[in-house]
């Protein structure tokens, strides 16, 4: 069977740390101190200053947490990957769960309130018939929908050892099974997501543009930053995903170049997975700018 370590990070020992290895784990911790912080101030502030029947704030408050779910898990995957794994299999799956799930709720909540914007501007009399129990219950599928999207990571995720070093990783059977996962990921994690952003912010930009709804610019440019920022710390993890996928389909006709791929995905995955957490702590900068015109809109 082959093994590969959570965020595709190559197998090493205890005292033997890599510059990706390095400036992975650096990334992770700089992503801890801001991030953590940041998104608690951000829930605070909205308590405070916000309008509680707002979905918007419904939103907001549900994105942060989200976030800040993510990134308290931070410490344990610096742990993972510099030193050997030396907590239960069952807190490993505990931990996968929990980042996997709160990523995802993440990526779902950014993408929801970019629909939702773009649904208010272009059919307002559409939302305005949903009801307070028909909000909430959309935002327990968003979680619902997270925790099934994070199957594929959670059960293919273990304790894995390699030159005498334990792991929190992931242990994949098969070649099928690693390109079944890796295409699962990469659909659910980045296309889906992106496309839906991005037909929200056109169809959004296009409607702003007219006549009475310049006055939503600033709105626009809101969502023009968290479809920009989405694509920006997500994309190079989903391009080593992609090398991952052109690895396995061309190991047998060009396998000097499939192993080509896999050299680069194993020098530079740990790095790209640790741009993901970048995105979280982002999050509150972006709101925090726009937060004067999210007040002003309902």
């Amino acid at each position: 069977k082959e093994v590969e370590n959570v965020k595709n990070s190559s197998s090493l020992n205890s005292t033997s740390w890599t510059t990706a290895n390095l400036v992975s784990s650096g990334l992770m911790g700089l992503c801890f101190m801001v991030g953590v912080p940041g998104n608690i101030a951000v829930i605070l502030f909205i308590v405070r200053h916000f309008k509680k029947d707002n979905f918007t704030v419904h939103l907001m408050l549900n994105l942060a947490a989200a976030d800040i779910l993510c990134l308290i898990t931070l410490p344990v995957w610096i742990y993972n990957q510099l030193y050997s794994w030396s907590i239960s299999q069952l807190t490993c799956k505990f931990f996968t769960t929990l980042v996997y799930c709160s990523a995802y709720s993440s990526l779902i909540t950014v993408t929801m309130l970019s629909l939702y914007r773009c649904l208010q501007i272009r059919h307002p009399q559409l939302w305005s018939r949903m009801s307070k129990r028909r909000e909430r219950a959309l935002l327990i599928s968003g979680w619902a929908l997270a925790l099934l999207f994070s199957c594929p990571g959670v059960l293919t995720q273990d304790i894995t050892e390699a030159e005498s070093k334990k792991s929190c990783g992931r242990i994949l059977y098969s070649e099928e099974y690693r390109l079944t996962v890796a295409i699962l990921e990469m659909l659910l994690a980045f296309f889906l997501p992106f496309t839906i952003m991005l037909t929200s912010y056109c169809c959004l930009h296009k409607k702003v543009t007219q006549g009475a709804f310049r006055h939503r610019q600033r709105l626009t440019k809101l969502v023009t930053q968290i479809v920009v920022t989405f694509f920006i710390f997500y994309a190079p993890h989903h391009i080593i995903n992609l090398f991952q996928i052109f690895e396995i389909l061309l190991k047998s006709s060009l396998p000097v170049f499939s192993a080509k791929l896999h050299e680069i995905r194993n020098s530079t995955g740990d790095i790209a997975g640790s741009l993901t957490f970048i995105n979280s702590c982002v999050n509150p900068f972006l709101y925090a700018v726009a937060s004067k015109t999210l007040r002003q809109q309902k």
